[in-house]
């Protein structure tokens, strides 16, 4: 699935986990850096997009879906996640 994200969008998600422990983390970082460096929107599965969730809720302190969201832009991306996993 196609994520409308943009290339500053993209890199706030990477800042999320700077450095993968495992190996689906991995490959996920490597699909967004692949995106960023291709000018393009990120094409994610489930899988990816479930990880990128989980690195929402350590970074920003809790379930993002009744917790505190940092600042305007990272609800954006929180919400196209959302939108993208069918939880909206």
């Amino acid at each position: 699935m196609i994520v409308p994200m943009t290339p500053r969008e993209i890199q706030l998600v990477m800042s999320w986990k700077p450095q993968a422990f495992w190996p689906d983390e991995q490959r996920v970082l490597n699909k967004l850096e692949t995106a960023l460096s291709n000018a393009a929107q990120p094409d994610l599965s489930r899988l990816p997009l479930q990880i990128i969730r989980g690195w929402a809720e350590e970074s920003l302190g809790g379930s993002y879906g009744g917790g505190e969201v940092a600042n305007p832009e990272e609800a954006v991306v929180l919400r196209k996640l959302q939108e993208a996993l069918g939880e909206v």
